[in-house]
């Protein structure tokens, strides 16, 4: 008997880290690292999972920039490289390990994986987007939207133009790769303030995910707390996230992915070996980079790491999704109990967890999706978007402005070391909304200076560059993808205001900031 549903909720985002002009870009890696790491091995087990006839529901946010990076041919062509230079490279370390067999199991293990990796890619003729479009045909996956450029809308809200330009973009692009309008929205940052619901209701967005605080402290306070969702006067529903389930995760002490026999995420081939060994495997510029070869497991709190076991580590992984499962099903059984309607525990995470940061976090989610389909469970996998259809009577409550981030609020973002980004947005918001508003029957060219100044615009609103500011990782680099942007839009707006368009640096922009190709400008103007 069911009584009641898990939701597990990964968002998957990449800021556009497309470098056309850039002789191997460093941050590209960071989408070929997350292509070989996380989305690949979810595809793999979600074809498992099919091919074994077990039956699951995932709900998996795939960001506009992302989905158009896994769409374009440039970086599919360079990733194809990369994968390439990964399996000569693991085949190079067969032979070097061949006097220490524990170290040569695992080479052999990398390579193997490797040649997977890239079966797997080809199988999908080289564009991961096919193998999301054919889960969601199947209706296994249900995949939602976020705002174009992941902006964090709250602080964009001066401008709400701005707003509805970010969802509007985000809407679009959604429905003309995957064939059908999205359901619901992972707000960047799980960032919710009042004045977003009738910006959703008016794209169609049928609920968001948020962080617990939203449901928690809405008014009046939900009669279930997060274990059911609520909605906004207009009718847009939220889900919170269950912080019981997130703990067993995230939780730096008590979480799973800290268990010493998983894999060691610092240390890195890349950075151990001979620089003269390694060279034409990092970053042409000489720089060491991470090349997902890893021997060591996390082995405890010591400098001294020993070899990682993968058979032991899968082992772990059994046990830690049983627990998972365990845990899920208590919380329903004892909710069930005391609820007029079936509990939903929605479980959100960053998909860079799964595979990146926690190699064996795909092994997790396959056995935690195989042990749910067990016969002793009391809850079904379910997506936010099936629930509703089942459970359309919801609570209507105010939710609480918030976000995922520190303090549950925007703080991450808006602070004494990035605040000066946000000037620069507003005035750029001001100009975009000015221009959509005088130039009504544009000449063609005039028209594509528009459309690259909205595509300008919104690449800087990335919440992403903010964000590493704060965090104090790449700096130098967030500061430029701002500042050329911006930039970069004030003087389109300067030749487009002065009738003096240089067509072939537009051309030269278009090529390299290529998001959005049926971007519209007009979605700027005022209601």
């Amino acid at each position: 008997m069911t009584k009641g549903y898990v939701s597990l909720v990964l968002h998957s985002h990449m800021p556009f880290i497309r470098h056309k002009e850039v002789n191997d870009a460093l941050e590209e890696r960071w989408l070929f690292e997350a292509m070989s790491e996380c989305y690949i091995p979810l595809i793999e087990v979600y074809d498992g999972l099919i091919k074994d006839n077990i039956k699951f529901k995932i709900t998996m946010s795939i960001t506009p920039p992302l989905m158009s990076m896994l769409e374009d041919e440039y970086l599919n062509n360079r990733y194809l490289q990369y994968l390439k230079k990964s399996i000569e490279l693991s085949e190079k370390e067969i032979v070097r390990t061949k006097e220490d067999k524990e170290l040569q199991k695992l080479a052999i293990f990398y390579n193997n994986r490797f040649k997977k990796i890239l079966s797997i890619y080809k199988s999908y003729d080289y564009r991961l987007m096919n193998a999301f479009k054919k889960f969601d045909k199947l209706g296994c996956l249900e995949i939602i939207t976020c705002s174009a450029t992941h902006a964090l809308l709250p602080l964009i809200s001066i401008n709400p133009e701005a707003v509805r330009a970010q969802i509007a973009t985000a809407v679009k692009s959604y429905t003309d790769c995957i064939g059908h309008e999205p359901k619901g929205i992972w707000l960047p940052e799980c960032a919710y303030d009042y004045f977003l619901d009738d910006i959703l209701k008016e794209y169609g967005i049928e609920y968001f995910i948020s962080e617990s605080k939203a449901v928690l402290h809405a008014e009046p306070r939900p009669r279930y707390g997060t274990y059911a969702p609520i909605a906004t006067s207009n009718g847009i529903c939220t889900f919170g996230r269950d912080m019981e389930s997130s703990r067993q995760v995230w939780s730096s002490f008590m979480g799973y992915p800290g268990d010493f026999n998983y894999r060691e995420f610092y240390r890195d081939l890349g950075y151990d070996a001979p620089m003269e060994y390694i060279a034409p495997y990092i970053n042409k510029s000489g720089i060491r980079v991470d090349t997902g070869i890893k021997y060591y497991k996390i082995t405890g709190k010591t400098e001294f790491k020993e070899y990682y076991n993968r058979e032991n580590a899968i082992k772990k992984v059994k046990e830690h999704a049983a627990h998972f499962a365990e845990e899920r099903n208590y919380q329903i059984v004892s909710l069930h109990q005391d609820m007029g309607v079936k509990p939903i525990i929605v479980c959100p995470y960053d998909t860079e967890l799964y595979g990146h940061w926690w190699f064996e976090g795909p092994d997790f989610i396959n056995e935690f999706i195989r042990k749910s389909s067990e016969d002793w469970i009391y809850y079904e996998l379910t997506t936010p978007g099936e629930y509703l259809e089942k459970y359309p009577v919801v609570q209507c409550c105010r939710p609480c402005p918030s976000s995922w981030g520190e303090n549950s609020d925007y703080s991450v973002w808006l602070n004494p070391s990035n605040h000066w980004v946000y000037r620069d947005l507003h005035k750029c918001e001001q100009k975009m909304i000015r221009l959509s508003n005088t130039y009504s029957n544009p000449r063609e060219l005039e028209e594509r200076a528009l459309n690259q100044a909205a595509r300008e615009l919104m690449l800087a609103e990335a919440s992403d560059w903010p964000f590493i500011i704060k965090n104090n990782t790449t700096v130098e680099y967030a500061v430029k993808r701002i500042n050329t942007h911006v930039d970069r839009f004030n003087k389109l707006y300067e030749q487009i205001t002065k009738d003096s368009i240089d067509e072939r640096w537009l051309s030269s922009i278009e090529e390299l900031d290529n998001i959005f190709p049926n971007m519209d400008y007009r979605i700027y103007m005022s209601r």
